[in-house]
This record gives structure tokens, C-alpha cells and sequence, in this order.
């Protein structure tokens, strides 16, 4: 089961919006680190819920609402506050997009369909972390989004599936973001402009097995993977 619970008060507040119905989102920016507390209160906004996605990333949310109409005016204040990036998100097209088995929101999580992001997954063979010739060819897309500005850095997450123990499983996210992060040192992507973080097995994007205990190859396929996050001078997700 997807186990990462990063704000207690998010669950507690999406779960309030769904039972009313409330089909929409304002994101208000994602990010590769949280913000600090006072950030959003010093641009005037008072109210925010935040919450990860599947893909490790920090999202800040203005609320929820009935009508696209209502979602629309809190973006277009979002904008004006200082947030270009502000957006609203259909709850029943991120259904559709990501499939009926598939909750928009659960234990904590935000599952989005964010294509732009999902293009920057590389993947990785079982119990492996030599990069496959199409994980080559994302991380040259990659650099050069990165050799085209100057300012951005990137953020390589490392994962896993969950066979194997945790252990094991650390070590080897490490080696895959690494694998990663070496390539574009060799391409001479500047290692400064580079960090890593390793969540080995605790964030899967789908569940490893079924409760009954039943093995899902499928699944564990797509958890084995480094996410790259390239974002600007002030943290936002480009």
C-alpha cells in the first residue's frame, strides 16, 4: 500500500471536499522541496493545503469547488498573488486519465497525471541500475532543458520495488539515481547542478502485491524507477 502520510490535515480536508462533491482543485504551485511556512502567507494567502504526488513532489492546493466557474476565479487570484503557474484540476478527468483502480487522492497522496513529469521517469530491469537506451535517451531531453538555462538544477529521486529488504532496496535507488546523475556528468552537466534523494521501496506508485499477499509484476515494474525534477532558482517545477 502507497504509505507516505505527509500532512495529517490534508487527508482530513480532501476528505471533507470529496464527500460535498467538490470536483476541483486550485493548485497553487508544486515544488521540489516544501516551502517554508510564512511563503505563501507573504504573497496573502491565509489558507492552503498541501499534499505529495506519486512522483514524490510537493503540491500546494487553494481548495476545492463545486463548478469550474468558482475554481477559475481562486486561479486567477493564485495568478495575480504571484503563482504564473496556478492551475485548476478536474477531478473526473484525472479519474479517467488515471484509471478506474487508480484514486485521485489516497492515504495522504495526490495521484496527478502530469505528463511533463511523467516524461521524466526513467526505468529500470529487475534488481538492476544500468540505464536501458530509452532512459538514455529521457536524460538527453533532459540535458538539455538544463543546458538551455543555466539557473535550473535537477532533483533525481531513486526507487524501488518492494522485493528484497529495505536495506538492500536503499542501496540500490541509490545506484539507480546515481547511474543517472553519472551519465549527465559525463554529457558535462555540472554535478553541483545535481542532487539526490533515495526513497527506495516506501513510495510505490502502485501496490508491489495484493492484500492476499499475491505478486503484481505489473506494478513493480513501474516502481522501479528514478524521477528527475528539474526546477528554477526558487524551487519551482519546470
Amino acid at each position: 500500500m502507497l504509505a507516505r502520510i505527509f500532512s495529517i490535515t490534508a487527508v482530513l480536508l480532501f476528505t471533507a471536499f470529496i464527500a460535498r462533491g467538490q470536483e476541483f482543485r486550485v493548485q497553487i504551485t508544486a515544488r521540489a522541496e516544501p516551502v517554508p511556512a510564512d511563503y505563501f502567507k507573504q504573497k496573502g494567502v491565509e489558507k492552503y493545503i498541501t499534499s505529495t504526488d506519486q512522483l514524490g513532489l510537493y503540491r500546494y492546493f487553494a481548495g476545492a469547488y463545486k463548478t469550474r466557474d468558482e475554481a477559475e476565479k481562486v486561479k486567477k487570484s493564485m495568478i495575480e498573488k504571484g503563482f504564473p503557474y496556478a492551475y485548476v484540476i478536474d477531478l473526473e478527468e484525472q479519474r479517467i486519465l488515471c484509471g478506474a483502480g487508480c484514486p485521485y487522492f489516497r492515504n495522504g497522496m495526490v495521484y496527478v497525471q502530469d505528463t511533463s513529469q511523467m516524461r521524466r521517469t526513467i526505468y529500470f530491469d529487475f534488481g538492476r541500475y544500468s540505464l536501458t537506451p530509452d532512459s538514455k535517451a529521457k536524460l538527453l531531453e533532459v540535458l538539455d532543458i538544463m543546458r538551455s538555462n543555466p539557473k535550473y538544477r535537477l532533483k533525481l529521486l531513486g526507487h524501488t520495488d518492494a522485493v528484497g529488504s529495505a536495506k538492500a532496496n536503499a542501496v540500490l535507488a541509490a545506484n539507480r539515481a546515481r547511474s543517472a546523475r553519472n551519465y549527465l556528468i559525463a554529457k558535462n552537466l555540472r554535478a553541483d547542478r545535481m542532487y539526490i534523494q533515495v526513497v527506495g521501496e516506501a513510495e510505490p506508485i502502485g501496490d508491489n502485491q495484493t492484500i492476499d499477499g499475491e505478486d503484481l509484476p505489473e506494478n513493480r515494474r513501474f516502481n522501479r524507477r528514478v524521477v528527475l525534477t528539474v526546477f528554477d532558482e526558487s524551487g519551482e517545477i519546470k
